[in-house]
């Protein structure tokens, strides 16, 4: 019925564009840049070209370009549209070929058995299928998940299918299981409080290489008693976030909550060859040395000490003093994961004696305005410069900063 190429897909030379391929020497076809990046959180343009990245493009092909066995395929790039150095470059580490067939083809089909739809799960979710084919034996189970988590495919979007590819094998999906029962625990012990119902499906192989997708099971609420993991997102991304001969790149995060109910917290980044930084660090702390992989890209989950956190503005950083290429961080940015214990959800942190509020940058659920006719003159006396009063929604607590 239709082809599609995916493309795990380096970004490369900031400000590279016209990203083309074609197929036995057919006509190129344009590979479209991620649309939400930089949304509302990058620094200095709306270029995405101008973000170091990595993504998961679809591109669609016509089908009378391919041909039963072997087939070309070409890659071309253009110039640079931002930092321009004379040297538009991108960079594929596999390319998956997508053929889709109608209905009427045998193929494996099934169901997702467990959880059943409307279910509350928690720390620990069993998937399970029931899954067959006329085409002979099972080969392989995924399990894919519909959720809110950090943006593994770096296209800017947080709630979406997650899974990706590395050398065309599935990564950061829920699980695979490849012989019966088709069954996997799902743990999860840092996956961000939900706002809105999960979803999960299948994608079942068979032996003859053919996939299937089952129907979405819908309606998964995540519950964790007495367990809360917040997810603060990067704001501020730099354009070009590639650091090296001494200097130093930075992104921001916004934490609300009380951090003496935390019990645990870890920073979430994909870097291109990230083992070139001598440091990345939150605020004024060397959190670990070289990161990741020598020209080559990593997603890395490492725990930050919890006093390097402060209440409000956080600022992630990485240095690099090589001459060479040096560290990338790739879009988003890097994230922070925090998990605490007993934490009343709607309520923000309270200020206490001696504690500073970094809020110089507020995040999009809070609300910054300027006193009035000098309602606050008095409580302002003890604070020099100018006073602002910050208020979050639903909430009757506020901070004079």
């Amino acid at each position: 019925m239709r082809a599609e190429v995916y493309i795990e897909m380096w970004g490369g030379h900031a400000g590279t564009g016209d990203k083309r391929l074609r197929l036995n020497g057919g006509e190129w076809i344009a590979i479209p840049e991620p649309a939400a990046i930089p949304a509302d959180a990058g620094l200095g343009t709306d270029n995405p070209t101008c973000y170091q990245h990595l993504t998961y493009p679809a591109v669609a092909v016509p089908l009378e370009q391919l041909q039963e066995g072997r087939n070309l395929f070409e890659f071309t790039s253009g110039g640079q549209t931002c930092f321009n150095f004379g040297w538009g470059q991108w960079g594929v580490y596999c390319v998956t070929f997508r053929i889709y067939y109608d209905v009427s083809k045998p193929h494996p089909s099934g169901r997702i058995t467990a959880p059943a739809a409307g279910s509350v799960v928690a720390d620990s979710v069993r998937l399970e299928a029931e899954v067959s084919s006329p085409n002979g034996a099972i080969d392989q189970v995924d399990f894919i998940g519909f959720y809110e988590d950090f943006d593994y495919e770096g296209n800017g979007l947080y709630r979406q299918w997650y899974y990706r590819y590395r050398y065309g094998k599935i990564r950061n999906h829920l699980g695979t299981v490849d012989a019966p029962p088709y069954a996997v625990n799902w743990h999860t012990t840092w996956v961000p409080d939900q706002v809105e119902p999960m979803r999960f499906m299948a994608r079942i192989k068979d032996e003859s290489g053919l996939y299937y997708m089952t129907p979405a099971v819908e309606g998964i609420e995540l519950e964790r008693e007495g367990t809360s993991v917040k997810f603060y997102k990067p704001f501020d991304v730099p354009a070009r976030w590639q650091t090296r001969t001494g200097h130093t790149h930075g992104s921001k995060v916004f934490v609300p909550q009380d951090l003496a109910r935390a019990e645990a917290a870890r920073m979430v980044l994909t870097t291109w060859n990230g083992i070139s930084a001598n440091a990345v660090g939150l605020n004024d702390s060397v959190i670990i040395a070289g990161p990741g992989r020598e020209h080559n890209y990593s997603y890395d989950e490492i725990p930050v000490p919890l006093h390097f956190i402060r209440p409000g503005t956080n600022i992630f950083y990485t240095f690099d003093t090589t001459e060479h290429h040096g560290i990338e961080v790739l879009w988003p940015g890097i994230a922070l994961l925090v998990r605490y214990a007993g934490l009343d959800a709607a309520a923000p942190a309270r200020p206490t004696a001696g504690l500073p509020i970094f809020a110089d940058e507020l995040s999009v659920d809070w609300k910054f305005a300027l006193p009035a006719d000098g309602e606050l003159a008095t409580s302002a006396d003890a604070y020099s410069g100018q006073t602002a009063l910050i208020v979050r929604p639903s909430s009757s607590f506020f901070w004079l900063v």
